[in-house]
């Protein structure tokens, strides 16, 4: 079997997002999965710096480098998406106010174990 790749993953999980969810997406391949929510369904994304209402990645050209996923990937805003706080966000999520939460991992065990994502560049 040959293993799937991050936007075959992405594409995937963006599948199972239902019409109206709302969702938030973390660092890493969730933040692929706007690209892939299919044509039709209303998904209210989030993303963990303080956007609700996120859009799919911007084509080259039409980027707003003040525009960022929680992967600091430039991404966009769907028509009445708003900004706030990055505190008032995670109390979105930790609150339960969204339907789905996708969190990136930077290494998972065979038991499930998560371990932290690393955003640091080198």
């Amino acid at each position: 079997m040959t293993p799937l790749n991050r936007h075959q993953i992405a594409w995937r999980a963006a599948q199972d997002i239902w019409d109206g969810a709302y969702v938030n997406l973390g660092v890493g391949m969730p933040s692929l999965a706007p690209d892939y929510i299919p044509k039709g369904r209303e998904v209210v994304l989030q993303a963990e710096v303080g956007i609700l209402g996120m859009g799919p990645t911007p084509k080259p050209g039409n980027v707003d480098p003040d525009i960022f996923n929680a992967s600091t990937q430039p991404t966009s805003f769907v028509p009445g998406g708003s900004t706030f706080s990055h505190t008032d966000s995670f109390l979105m999520i930790r609150g339960g106010h969204l339907d789905i939460a996708m969190l990136g991992a930077f290494e998972v065990s065979e038991k499930g174990d998560l371990a932290n994502w690393n955003t640091a560049t080198r």
